[in-house]
C-alpha cells in the first residue's frame, strides 16, 4: 500500500538539477545504503529530462540542521524542496493531498552586491521558480501522465524568502498541494 510519496517527490524534483549537483548529494557509502538507494540513484542520474544548469545546490529535507549546513555556504542558485502535511482520504480519487514548498534562492552576500544586483538575483530566482512551476503544469497535462495524480494544484502561493530567516539567502517560495489516489 505504500505509494512512496516522498520518494516520488524527490525523483520528480531531481529532474531539474544538474547531474553533477545530484552526484554531490548522493554520497552514502555502499555498506550503509538502505534498500532501494542504488536503484533510485541510478534512475535519477539517467533521467534524460532537460535540467536547469544554474541550480548549484539541491536540498530536499525537513531536517533543520541538514538544511542550514547545505545552504549557509552556497554561492549559487539553490533549489530547496520541503514536503509537509499530508491529508488522507482513501475513499475518493485524489484523496491523498500533500503540502509542498519549492524555493529558489541565492546567497545575498553584503560584499560586492548593490541594490541592482539584488534585483537581478531576485528576478532570476523568480524566473527559475516559474519555469519549474510551468514545467510541472505541462508534465501533468501530458496524455501519458497518470490521471490519479496532480503534481500541482492551483492557485500556487508565491512568497518572498527573507534572507534573515533563510541563512542569508533570498528568493521566492511557491507553496501548493499535490494529490494522488491510494486504493486500499
Amino acid at each position: 500500500m505504500n505509494e512512496d510519496l516522498i520518494i516520488k517527490l524527490f525523483r520528480y524534483f531531481s529532474r531539474f538539477v544538474p547531474v553533477s549537483v545530484l552526484k554531490e548529494i548522493m554520497i552514502q557509502p555502499e555498506h550503509s545504503r538502505l534498500p532501494g538507494y542504488s536503484e533510485i540513484e541510478a534512475e535519477i542520474i539517467a533521467d534524460p529530462t532537460q535540467r536547469i544548469p544554474e541550480i548549484e545546490k539541491f536540498v530536499f529535507s525537513i531536517n533543520e540542521k541538514f538544511i542550514s549546513e547545505r545552504i549557509k555556504n552556497s554561492k549559487g542558485f539553490i533549489l530547496f524542496v520541503e514536503y509537509g502535511n499530508i491529508s488522507v482520504d482513501f475513499e475518493r480519487a485524489n484523496g491523498v493531498k500533500e503540502s509542498v514548498a519549492v524555493t529558489v534562492a541565492h546567497n545575498f552576500s553584503d560584499t560586492n552586491n548593490d541594490n541592482l544586483n539584488e534585483v537581478i538575483l531576485m528576478n532570476r530566482c523568480l524566473d527559475i521558480l516559474l519555469s519549474i512551476l510551468l514545467r510541472m503544469t505541462a508534465d501533468q497535462g501530458q496524455l501519458d501522465f497518470c490521471s490519479s495524480i496532480d503534481l500541482i494544484t492551483m492557485p500556487v502561493d508565491i512568497q518572498v524568502v527573507d534572507p534573515t530567516a533563510f541563512y542569508g539567502c533570498g528568493g521566492w517560495c511557491a507553496m501548493f498541494q499535490n494529490s494522488t489516489t491510494i486504493v486500499i
